[in-house]
C-alpha cells in the first residue's frame, strides 16, 4: 500500500503531462533563439562576417556566377546577331529586375513586421499561454488573413 501512495504522487494526468512537455520544448526553443542571436550579435567585423558567409555559401555562389556568366555570354551573343532584339530583351530583363526588387521589398518589410512582432501569420494562431490546453481543441483563433496580401 505504501509503495502506491508514493507511486501517486510521481504520476502527472495527462494534461500536466502535456504542459510540462510543451514548457520543457519551449524553454528549448527560447534556448536555441537565444543562442542563435548571441552568436549573430557577437562583436565581429562585417567584412569578416560577409566573407564568413561567403565561404559557408561557396558552392552554391560559384554556381550563381557561372550561370550569370553563361547568361550573359547568351544575350550579348544574340544582341550582336540580331540588334533589333536588343531594346525587348533588355526591357524583358529590367521588367525582371523591377519585379524581384518588389518582391524583395515585400519580404524585408515582412521581416520587419515579425522582428515588431506587429504582423501576425494566417496560418499558425495565437492563443495567450492561459488559454493554451491540448484537450481543448475549439480554442483556437480562426486565422487571420496578414495584412498586405
Amino acid at each position: 500500500m505504501e509503495k502506491q501512495e508514493t507511486e501517486k504522487y510521481f504520476t502527472l494526468d495527462k494534461q500536466e503531462e502535456q504542459k510540462f512537455i510543451l514548457s520543457q520544448n519551449r524553454q528549448a526553443l527560447i534556448d536555441i533563439r537565444n543562442d542563435d542571436i548571441a552568436y549573430y550579435t557577437q562583436e565581429v567585423a562585417i567584412p569578416a562576417a560577409l566573407v564568413q558567409l561567403k565561404w559557408q555559401n561557396r558552392r552554391e555562389i560559384y554556381a550563381l556566377r557561372v550561370k550569370e556568366e553563361i547568361y550573359g555570354a547568351v544575350l550579348c551573343a544574340i544582341m550582336k546577331k540580331n540588334p533589333t532584339l536588343k531594346n525587348e530583351l533588355e526591357a524583358q530583363i529590367e521588367a525582371r529586375y523591377q519585379q524581384c526588387k518588389t518582391n524583395e521589398a515585400a519580404t524585408l518589410m515582412m521581416s520587419r513586421q515579425l522582428a515588431e512582432k506587429q504582423y501576425k501569420t494566417h496560418t499558425v494562431p495565437t492563443l495567450p499561454p492561459e488559454e493554451i490546453s491540448p484537450a481543448d481543441p475549439d480554442a483556437a483563433v480562426p486565422p487571420t488573413p496578414p495584412a498586405g496580401l
